[in-house]
């Protein structure tokens, strides 16, 4: 039994006032006289009497105060609750939120060790599980929370359908309006006045808490509750940033601020890898860090050698989410590109490279292959038949992007004089803003099919291929069929661009990285013009580990543009590669996009106003109102009924009246 009104309490009072009365109640002593003559000597005896006296055991005082204590608890409002039993329509709500990949450790049963799953897998489990309470027959939705709500069950009554749904379900990484997944679900009850009712699986920690507890439900709601209240041993990286070193333009400086949400000190230690392409990633810096609860603190390592990305890596002792771990981050200014350029000399050509950006290395064909160095690509200015006889050579040469310029001999079975010059030129990256127009070459090399079978002819100058492109390996290629000393294109304002354009396609595209988004949000990506297709490559992910985010994966490799053209960002945090292709297949781009998780999902709630305490004003029946109590970890808060006591309270008072009654009317109080 509950009390809906406490304070009412106070009217207790009244039962030591009537006892009160009752003790300063003056008492006569029936006697018999003989004679009116002695009535003076009663009336002195009257007089003397004591107003205090001793509290004796009275039929009519019991039943006053009973009758009282009655009264008094009639108006703290007596109800009786029990659990709202129901067959009518269910409307389940995932909570599929970032917060919910939480570690909450589970006893397992049948004698096995305790064994760690996240609060979603043990939504999802608790959601089977209700599920197969219910009636068969009983019609059941389901609504998954996310940046807009989702029903992926509507009244079905095939309960086995339904457990398959809920095991396809994987967390929501970005913004979660779950305010919005609650008023649908609400008006998902519009046929079920009487029998419908809502059952959420959540955390309770929820960005928009405050929206939601504002909201207004006209239909019960039962709260499984999931996870732990108190904060859990969780450590984060809040931030990551790289930056130029001030003591050396070549390398780099990190950053790394990390935040302790736990409920006490904790020791951090924290790894920093850098990928240097061929080397992999390598780890370059490991820092030490203490931070107090609630509170963050940075730290810095320097030194660091130019990578394409950088990985910092956090390493608790415990830690209960393990998504914000991790943080990958870029170089803020890009590496000035280092070719080997291997030719007898060709001025125009090494002036070119450097107005492109591009460091050259230059050698002689005779040299030694170098060892190191941070090569990043190949220019042979005239093939040297010597470097491929010699096996270090052709390693190299193999392994690296490779771009030749041939230099064709007069009256060679292999040289070939153009017929005209009428020019052919394809759409490609190399041949963007070129003409050759007014451009003269007298001679071209023609190196055979088998020698180009891994590009196509982009330029064709007089039916004789000039220039070929395309890719070997997964690394460019370029094929310059004449001698630039031959011709006059080194005096053009063409030949400028043309170097800059085959250095872009050389190093994969001088694009800057995308940097770092939000899981599943719409952003705009900048690509090239000859793009047909784009996709995402995983290099790493950072979801909970679970199959079903392996298979969101598969299937949203391809890159969509929404009406706004903007792209949208991959579900599951970690670091992906977006590749560009033309419409022959051809990888024209790489580009790297870090992809985090909604940083304010993975807040702790510090404040008591952030806690999730939902209530509805359901329709109320003859008997009470339905209404929802908070609940503690792993239990579910039913929708109860209050039938009130009020009206017992009255019939009870009434009988106590009739008999107080009888009592006046026999004339005797004891």
């Amino acid at each position: 039994m509950q009390f809906l009104s406490i304070a009412s309490a106070w009217f207790a009072v009244a039962l030591p006032a009537i006892a009160l009365m009752y003790i300063l109640k003056k008492t006569y002593q029936n006697t018999e006289v003989a004679s009116h003559m002695l009535w003076r000597k009663l009336l002195k005896e009257q007089e003397a009497n004591r107003p205090w006296q001793k509290l004796r055991s009275r039929l009519l005082l019991l039943l006053q105060l009973l009758a009282a204590l009655i009264i008094v608890i009639a108006l703290m409002e007596p109800v009786i609750s029990k659990n709202v039993t129901s067959i009518g329509h269910a409307v389940l709500v995932v909570d599929r939120s970032a917060s919910m990949t939480a570690i909450s450790q589970i006893s397992a049963q049948d004698g096995d060790a305790n064994k760690d799953e996240t609060n979603f897998q043990l939504a999802i489990r608790s959601a089977i599980s209700w599920i197969e309470e219910q009636p068969k027959n009983r019609p059941i939705s389901i609504i998954t929370t996310g940046a807009l709500p989702e029903t992926i069950a509507s009244r079905v009554k095939d309960h086995t359908l339904l457990k398959r749904e809920l095991e396809a379900l994987s967390p929501h990484y970005g913004y979660a309006d779950n305010t919005a997944a609650l008023s649908l679900a609400d008006s998902l009850h519009h046929s079920d006045a009487k029998n419908g009712t809502t059952v959420l699986f959540t955390d309770g920690k929820w960005v928009d808490v405050k929206e939601a507890n504002a909201l207004t439900l006209h239909r019960p709601i039962e709260m499984v509750k999931l996870g732990k209240d108190e904060s859990t041993n969780n450590g984060a990286i809040l931030s990551f940033g790289i930056k130029s070193d001030r003591a050396n333009a070549d390398l780099n400086q990190a950053i790394v601020t990390i935040r302790n949400d736990g409920n006490k000190e904790q020791n951090y230690s924290v790894e920093i890898y850098a990928n240097e392409g061929e080397k992999g990633s390598n780890k370059v810096a490991e820092l030490s860090v203490k931070a107090a609860p609630g509170e963050w603190q940075s730290v810095q390592a320097s030194g660091l050698p130019y990578a394409d990305f950088y990985k910092a890596q956090l390493l608790p002792t415990s830690d209960g989410i393990q998504t914000d771990n991790v943080a990958y981050q870029f170089p803020t200014v890009e590496r000035a590109r280092k070719v080997l350029l291997v030719t007898d000399g060709n001025m125009f050509l090494e002036k070119a490279l450097i107005l492109a950006g591009i460091q050259p290395v230059k050698m002689s064909p005779e040299s030694a292959p170098p060892r190191g160095g941070n090569i990043d690509w190949i220019l042979l200015d005239g093939v040297n038949h010597s470097l491929w006889a010699d096996k270090e050579w052709t390693k190299l040469l193999e392994a690296k992007p490779l771009w030749i310029i041939d230099h064709p001999e007069e009256g060679a079975t292999t040289s070939a004089v153009p017929a005209h010059s009428n020019i052919e030129i394809k759409d490609h990256p190399v041949t963007s803003y070129i003409s050759f127009q007014d451009t003269h070459i007298g001679r071209f090399h023609l190196p055979g099919i088998e020698a180009t079978s891994w590009g196509e002819a982009v330029i064709t100058y007089g039916e004789v291929p000039a220039i070929f492109a395309g890719t070997i390996g997964g690394n460019p290629r370029l094929r310059f069929t004449f001698k630039l000393q031959e011709t006059d294109l080194p005096l053009r304002p063409e030949f400028p661009v043309l170097i800059v354009q085959a250095a872009e396609w050389m190093n994969g595209s001088t694009l800057q990285q995308l940097g770092t988004a939000t899981a599943g949000e719409w952003i705009d990506i900048p690509l090239l013009a000859e793009t047909a297709t784009a996709e995402w490559e995983e290099v790493e992910w950072l979801g909970s580990g679970i199959s079903q985010e392996n298979d969101l994966l598969s299937t949203n490799k391809q890159l969509e543009q929404n009406s706004d053209h903007l792209y949208e960002v991959p579900p599951i945090p970690g670091l992906y590669r977006l590749i560009e292709r033309d419409a022959n297949k051809q990888q024209l781009s790489s580009r790297y996009l870090s992809v985090t998780a909604n940083a304010v999902e993975l807040m702790p709630a510090l404040d008591s106003d952030d806690q999730l305490r939902l209530s509805s004003v359901a329709s109320t029946t003859d008997n009470g109102n339905i209404t929802t109590e908070d609940v503690g970890s792993n239990k579910s808060s039913k929708p109860l009924v209050h039938h009130s006591l009020q009206l017992w309270a009255a019939l009870l008072i009434l009988i106590i009246m009739s008999v107080e009654w009888g009592v006046y009317r026999r004339g005797h109080s004891s």
